[in-house]
């Protein structure tokens, strides 16, 4: 329970780090090359939270565990 809770946590800071990324691309001159890299943060956030979803398996199953 400990690893889901910290990669939930870890996913959760990334997608916070690439949004506030693109969010500081769009607002201020000359830091454009932050909406890429804050794109590609953010997609790998979502990757992530896929992933870890995945492995968090059914209820039934963390019952028989």
């Amino acid at each position: 329970m400990v690893q889901s809770a910290a990669a939930y946590a870890g996913v959760l800071v990334l997608l916070t780090v690439g949004v506030a990324a693109l969010l500081a691309g769009e607002f201020f001159d000359g830091v454009g090359y932050l909406i890429p890299a804050g794109g590609v943060l953010a997609l790998l956030a979502v990757g992530g939270l896929t992933a870890a979803i995945a492995r968090a398996g059914t209820p039934a199953t963390a019952e028989e565990g």
